[in-house]
């Protein structure tokens, strides 16, 4: 019988461990591996083997540790309460450290460091979808920033998204501006990446240009631009309040300032996107927005609230080209099944999916952002 030794990493070991102390509370009873979506999609990372990996110190498969979508359904359900996602952010800082990481995110990263967001795109045009809506300049002094985060910015489709939030902020009569050609990444793209260092100067190079608006509230059209306000931001010193634009939209119907004309009849599912749902909780609100447009009927799909189904674009997967069955082509028809005519929810990665998986499904359903369906029934349209 041949036995095959394997080297334990100390140095690895110690990373990992310093990073993720409670990785060690893992007794690999496999839930995680067992719940992965991507399991569906012929492409899933064993995650039962990426944690005992690293409690063990011996790394971890190149391919997996990118396969990930960093939607947290496992860390979810891990009966143990493994921070299984912070894990896997660890294996990522080191693979990076050892430049290991796929072709396409060491793009990415150069075209964020270059042009201030991961597709390349020029600074100057960053803000032309505010031309003619008469925003303010953050920078002149604001009560509210809205950040309108990369794919909003650059985006054809989700410019809509961008122009729906603002046309709702104005009718309520918020004090709200955007850094129009200031704005750059949140930084999203590169903690995905395990570039932690140039994350940490990013940060910071935001934090001051926040700061010089005066605003105390930073809403975010992207969940994951939220979810990096909301958690990495805090530890290098923000202290704005961080929140998505249907929390703080929520808000304003609450408070009255959101008068709505009529609208027509139509049957609506709305999907949670996962850095809203099982991240922040964010569950209620969007849902809110929905069931107070006139005429709306709110279909839920059988994954839903801490159990929905990721749309697949989470964990830098967005950037890759990665084979198998798309994880939003399986939900789009998990959508379908409810009778809805409409799929919304409220983020441009889900979007981006959803109407991509619609068109080579063959489907009729109408892909929308809560904020579209509400921006419109405002209008009377």
């Amino acid at each position: 019988m041949t036995v095959t030794m394997m080297a334990v990493n100390e140095e690895l070991w110690d990373r990992l461990n310093q990073a993720v102390a409670p990785m060690t509370l893992c007794y690999q009873c496999g839930v995680c591996t067992s719940i992965c979506p991507l399991s569906a999609t012929g492409r899933a990372p064993s995650v039962r083997s990426l944690v005992r990996s690293a409690q063990a110190g011996l790394g971890s498969s190149f391919s997996e540790t990118w396969l990930c979508s960093t939607c947290k359904l496992c860390e979810f359900t891990c009966p143990r309460g493994v921070p299984i996602v912070d894990v896997l952010h660890a294996l990522r800082s080191i693979d990076f450290s050892q430049r290991r990481l796929p072709t396409r995110l060491e793009e990415v990263l150069w075209r964020v460091y270059e042009s201030g967001n991961p597709w390349g795109e020029r600074r100057k045009i960053r803000a032309k979808w505010t031309e003619g809506l008469g925003i303010k300049e953050a920078l002149d002094g604001v009560d509210v920033l809205l950040y309108t985060g990369c794919a909003s910015s650059y985006d054809s489709r989700l410019q809509g998204v961008a122009k729906a939030v603002a046309s709702i902020l104005k009718t309520a009569g918020v004090d709200f501006g955007v850094l129009k050609t200031q704005e750059r990444c949140c930084g999203d793209a590169l903690y995905q990446s395990g570039e932690d260092a140039y994350l940490e100067e990013l940060v910071a190079e935001n934090i001051a240009t926040f700061r010089k608006t005066k605003a105390a509230t930073v809403v975010s059209i992207s969940p994951h631009c939220f979810n990096a306000f909301k958690t990495l931001y805090p530890k290098h010193g923000a202290d704005f309040r961080a929140v998505h634009y249907t929390q703080f939209i929520a808000e304003l119907l609450d408070s009255g300032k959101i008068r709505q004309a009529r609208h027509n009849k139509s049957a609506v599912t709305y999907h949670d996107p996962c850095y809203l749902s099982r991240y922040h909780g964010v569950q209620e609100e969007p849902r809110k927005l929905l069931e107070s447009i006139k005429g709306i009927e709110l279909l839920e799909m059988a994954n839903s609230g801490d159990s929905t189904l990721c749309c697949g674009g989470g964990g830098a997967r967005v950037f890759q080209d990665i084979g198998g069955e798309r994880l939003s082509t399986i939900r789009v028809r998990e959508a379908s099944e409810t009778g809805a005519q409409v799929l919304a929810t409220s983020c441009p990665y889900c979007i981006q999916n959803f109407e991509d998986s619609v068109k080579t499904e063959g489907k009729t359903l109408r892909v929308s952002d809560v904020a579209e369906l509400l921006a419109w029934s405002m209008r009377g349209e």
